[in-house]
């Protein structure tokens, strides 16, 4: 399938172009009525163009999708470099080591707060009115749906796709498109959880098997929001093909060219079933779906929850409560398991760091603890503060947690640690971290003024201290007694 691809392509620089200069006329203010008159008109004028635009690339895509799709060959998901982590922690043993304890003195394991069951999704109702009701876990949101926009019955074939796009394109579209992108900007949502939000959004206004159908909107409404999205077909039903911008774990995809589509469908694939789609995107959607948490979901303070820290008391030596953004915490239970340093990059709810890195702080200054001593009070936190519990224990699966989930659960494993050790350690104190990845295991590392007695490593021109926050009662510069002789790939946070 090449006919055709030229036009998509070339004309996505001319919509950007429309498009940014509406946004760009859009915050300018002229004196003068004349002069404001010019530039509503103008205003106008560029906004009619994005209009056109729009209808001739939904025109062109139309014809384009009733071509013959190509066949591609369904790829096993891809696996977790680190793998599963230990059933168990392990503590640490003074008489094995011969470094200088620089953390808190140890004691027992602590006992934390049962692991809270998980919480139920998002849902969506559609009640005939032309508004579609989201409670996206516990936002309450509306969506309109035009009647014109639902699909009769289609087929997963080339010719159904097309009959079924020209339908969308034709109808009143753009009052949902544009509640969704009202709804992604007033709560600050993620790539992923506006996808998941259309997704409720189609299964609210069809009938379950209505399978064809819903996939096919999800792809409109998603690349109309200049997203990257595809259809493809297999056992008879059409699937979802979503791009991101990292690898995800345990989902299968397809490669074409140097990208990856992950197949999301609502049957299992049969890996008989041979799997048929297109090769070029609609024009204007070169948006990769991003896992990239860049700032926390945006909620009123009322869906926020007080957790008190047993475990952390005796450390800071004061009740510890912090504020849980409960929607946060419900919508990253089903994130796709991606690459750890998604979840390192991604941002913290503001409420919960500005309590922790209060308490961990005045701590610190009470106590006039200098460097090297804040972090090993911190890594004697991270270790004790926490049960540990492996990701199939707490969910029968593989699941890394953000940092609003660890207070939640109060229980944890090593990624998830590491992730809470560098965050306090280079976010509060100011300190450059690494990640030390083993087979089975993560651990971190810093890089601590002055000669530091104990393990680590040299990375780029500078000296990573050992900080294992999975090694209980180990102090600053203890390794792993399995890990001392492995050599780690090294990452910098």
């Amino acid at each position: 399938m090449c006919g055709g691809s030229f036009v998509l392509k070339n004309t996505a620089m001319n919509i950007r172009k429309i498009f940014l200069s509406i946004i760009v006329l859009s915050a300018v203010v002229l004196p003068g009525q004349a002069q404001n008159d010019s530039f509503l008109d103008f205003y106008r004028q560029r906004t009619q163009e994005f209009k056109d635009w729009r209808s001739k690339a939904n025109s062109e895509f139309t014809e384009y999708l009733a071509a013959a799709w190509q066949e591609f060959m369904v790829q096993r998901g891809k696996e977790d470099p680190i793998g599963p982590v230990a059933e168990e922690p392990v503590y640490y043993n003074p008489q094995e080591h011969q470094s200088a304890s620089h953390g808190l003195p140890a004691s027992g394991r602590m006992a934390v707060p049962a692991v809270v069951a998980p919480v139920p999704a998002v849902a969506a109702e559609y009640a005939g009115n032309g508004m579609v009701s989201i409670d996206f876990f516990g936002l309450q949101e509306s969506v309109p749906f035009a009647e014109n926009m639902r699909l009769p019955r289609i087929m997963a074939s080339e010719q159904d796709a097309s009959k079924g796009w020209n339908v969308l394109s034709q109808s009143d579209f753009m009052p949902a498109v544009e509640a969704f992108q009202d709804m992604r900007d007033k709560h600050a949502l993620s790539d992923w959880a506006l996808y998941t939000a259309v997704k409720k959004y189609t299964d609210a206004v069809y009938i379950e098997e209505y399978v064809n159908e819903k996939v096919l909107t999800q792809m409109f409404i998603l690349s109309q929001m200049q997203y990257k999205a595809r259809v493809g077909s297999s056992g008879g039903e059409l699937i979802l093909l979503l791009p991101f911008t990292a690898p995800i774990y345990q989902v299968s995809y397809i490669s074409d060219g140097d990208e990856d589509f992950y197949i999301f469908s609502y049957s299992r694939l049969n890996s008989q079933d041979p799997l048929y789609t297109f090769s070029d995107d609609f024009s204007g959607a070169d948006r990769k779906l991003d896992l990239v948490i860049d700032k926390q979901m945006v909620v009123d303070y009322d869906y926020y929850r007080l957790k008190t820290l047993a475990s952390w008391a005796q450390y800071v030596d004061e009740e510890v409560k912090v504020p849980l953004n409960i929607p946060c915490v419900k919508f990253t239970l089903d994130y796709p398991q991606s690459d750890l340093l998604i979840y390192h990059r991604s941002a913290v709810d503001p409420e919960l760091q500005k309590a922790v890195f209060t308490q961990v702080r005045y701590k610190i200054l009470k106590d006039g603890m200098d460097e090297l001593e804040a972090v090993g009070f911190v890594l004697t936190l991270i270790q004790r503060g926490f049960d540990y519990k492996t990701d199939y224990e707490m969910f029968g699966r593989s699941k890394p947690l953000f940092v609003e989930e660890s207070f939640y659960y109060g229980a944890n494993n090593c990624k998830d640690r590491v992730l809470l050790f560098s965050w306090l350690v280079k976010d509060l104190l100011g300190l450059d971290v690494a990640m030390f990845c083993y087979k089975g295991h993560v651990a971190c590392g810093v890089a601590l003024p002055g000669e530091v007695t104990g393990d680590g490593y040299d990375f780029e021109g500078r000296r990573y201290v050992m900080c294992d926050p999975t090694y209980i009662g180990a102090p600053v510069g203890a390794t792993m007694p399995k890990y001392r002789d492995v050599q780690p790939q090294i990452i910098l946070l």
